[in-house]
């Protein structure tokens, strides 16, 4: 069971890993520069994106952040390949703190969508 109350049966796990791998990729980042930024090691992302080991929300949660996505995307079987907000950059000489800012960025940009989402319904 994913921390939240999300049940993850095998093929699930295996969707979201690829969806993980892919978004990754598509960002521009290495595992490690992933990996250090939300507070886990490289070892354990991998094993997430080869499904290995279950994720847990939180750190779900904060993949999708960094990557651009809602975290619908990986644990529904919404096929979207782009994410909802893209921002260009370079992953090869950014330090962690900007990273950081552009997680966050993000993160609100993607809040900001939610809202004006609720706001027209």
């Amino acid at each position: 069971m994913l921390k939240g109350g999300l049940m993850m049966d095998n093929s699930m796990l295996k969707s979201i890993g690829v969806k993980l791998q892919e978004a990754r990729k598509k960002s521009g980042l290495k595992q490690v520069q992933v990996a250090e930024l939300i507070g886990i090691n490289e070892v354990q992302l991998s094993y997430y994106e080869t499904a290995t080991r279950e994720i847990n929300l939180n750190i779900l949660e904060k993949l999708a952040n960094l990557y651009g996505y809602k975290i619908d995307y990986f644990v529904t079987g919404s096929e979207i390949k782009e994410p909802e907000i893209q921002i260009a950059f370079r992953g090869v000489n950014l330090c962690n703190e900007d990273l950081k800012t552009i997680a966050w960025t993000k993160t609100f940009l993607n809040n900001l969508s939610e809202m004006n989402d609720l706001i027209k319904e």
